[in-house]
């Protein structure tokens, strides 16, 4: 199954828009349509829960509630949104949820199919897309590559905040611009996005990540290959170690052939 739009931002008022579900498989199958009010997550996962900050799963209507879609084919759904007169300015969102029964088997688990699109309602006042850095972590002290970095984006605006494409989220880590994935941060949440970054055999780096328009947050990795220094000194020592015992053998062969000769002389 597959739903296209992935997300809808919707304008206040009354609006219509449009889903298309389409089957790209074998077989037809039954769609139900829900909507739901969610939390989102720190992963940016959707957890459904009906009375959810900023909710406006009451706005909405589907249609149709339930649907079959043939093998190869495309179905319309249409959700109407109607704003209240006087809702609190800035994003309220909701969930519009593809759910397709497992099909009957033998086996004793099932699992039912679903997709959830999600849809932001901005009401018009005081919009602010203030976002700001809760937390940045990187290890202080590495062998090597890679180096996880790993930052929490907390919304404190009013509206959903997007960091994709040209406005993806950077970091600046031994003066190399590394990209975060695409992610959204929902109203009054806060995400956690990841990035690797290959750093330099040895470096004092600083890690930088700046929110435009927030703030900024810095933390030192320490990389040295110590394990290949302790080689190194294993190498050198080994190499030491074989020229003393050469070089005393080499000694002794040299007295051996010193006394060899002085009892030759002796005797004659």
């Amino acid at each position: 199954m597959q739903v296209t739009p992935t997300r809808l931002v919707v304008p206040a008022g009354t609006s219509e828009h449009r889903f298309e579900v389409t089957n790209k498989g074998r077989e037809a199958f039954q769609v139900t349509v829900e909507r739901s009010d969610f939390v989102a997550g720190e992963s940016g996962a959707m957890r459904f829960q009906p009375g959810a900050p900023y909710a406006a799963a009451a706005w909405a209507v589907v249609e149709p509630a339930q649907l079959t879609v043939p093998p190869g084919e495309t179905r319309p759904v249409t959700l109407r949104v109607v704003v209240p007169e006087t809702p609190e300015p800035g994003d309220h969102q909701f969930a519009v949820i593809f759910k397709v029964p497992a099909a009957k088997t033998t086996a004793n688990i099932r699992i039912n199919r679903g997709i959830a699109a999600p849809v932001f309602v901005t009401v018009p006042g005081a919009i602010d897309l203030s976002a700001e850095i809760a937390d940045l972590q990187a290890p202080g002290f590495v062998l090597g590559g890679p180096v996880p970095i790993t930052a929490r984006i907390r919304s404190t605006g009013t509206v959903h905040r997007d960091f994709r494409g040209p406005e993806r989220l950077k970091v600046r880590a031994g003066g190399t611009d590394l990209p975060f994935p695409d992610f959204t941060v929902v109203r009054g949440a806060t995400r956690e996005v990841a990035a690797t970054w290959d750093p330099p055999l040895v470096c004092f780096c600083d890690v930088t990540v700046a929110v435009p328009g927030g703030n900024t947050r810095t933390v030192q990795v320490v990389v040295f290959p110590l394990h290949l220094l302790v080689v190194f000194i294993a190498v050198v020592m080994g190499g030491a170690l074989i020229w003393v015992v050469a070089r005393h053998r080499y000694r002794r062969r040299v007295e051996s052939a010193a006394r060899e000769l002085a009892g030759s002389g002796s005797r004659a």
